[in-house]
């Protein structure tokens, strides 16, 4: 095991939120050539629209897509829920993956995603995650054959802690915690789950912090993903 292994695993050691993992897992990406990084996984349960979720590096299109689950029908999330093989894609017309789905790829690219690398692990029950990482720039196979070995380490890393605290039994949350945090991630406000459940705003937003408190979570989206991964909104 390399220092830079040693000490990237150390860094997960204590780590109790999963947004941590993943911008611990981009600066080690980061150092290989790849600027942005986001972590998927499919719901064990639907909430009431979508079927995946996720945490990401920025907060751009892309990402706001791929956690909306706008791209679970990309070759490479369909190639991710096969197969733990890695997939990547170079970020150019001439790329094979490119001509699978060129409206998609050219939106992409134009929102300033470009050559990419991915891979899935799953659960115990089936349940499929995928870490992603990406840059603005075109890659060639020789740049992606060099940091593979690399890339898969920080993935089976990412993936490992994020089963970690998926096996923490000890957060349980209330019947109405669980229901403000299925109507927050369908993408609703405080004010129109308040209506949903003839409740006040700030008592769904009371609950909503306890919520976060109770998974240690530093925003909402972080405790959505969290809730979702530790089975607690079942």
């Amino acid at each position: 095991m390399s220092p830079w292994q040693m000490a990237f695993l150390n860094a997960f050691y204590n780590l109790n939120d999963m947004q941590d993992v993943l911008d611990i897992a981009t600066k080690a990406a980061q150092k290989l050539g790849f600027e942005f990084c986001a972590w998927q996984t499919q719901l064990p349960i639907p909430l009431t629209q979508q079927r995946s979720f996720g945490l990401s590096s920025t907060d751009d299109e892309v990402h706001r897509k791929g956690r909306e689950g706008g791209y679970d029908q990309s070759p490479c999330m369909q190639h991710c829920s096969r197969s733990t093989t890695p997939f990547h894609w170079y970020g150019t017309t001439s790329d094979s993956v490119f001509k699978q789905a060129p409206e998609l790829f050219e939106e992409y690219y134009g929102w300033g995603h470009r050559g990419g690398w991915a891979q899935s692990a799953f659960d115990s029950l089936d349940t499929c995650s995928v870490f992603i990482a990406d840059t603005s720039q075109s890659l060639t196979p020789k740049m992606l054959q060099a940091v593979d070995m690399d890339m898969q380490w920080i993935a089976t890393a990412v993936h490992c802690s994020m089963l970690r605290m998926q096996s923490a039994k000890h957060i349980t949350l209330t019947l109405r915690e669980q229901e403000i945090l299925k109507w927050s991630g369908d993408g609703k406000t405080a004010e129109e789950i308040a209506i949903i459940l003839s409740l006040s705003v700030g008592t769904v937003n009371f609950h909503l912090r306890n919520a976060m408190l109770k998974l240690d979570a530093p925003n909402k989206i972080s405790a959505i993903v969290k809730a979702i991964y530790l089975r607690l909104l079942d």
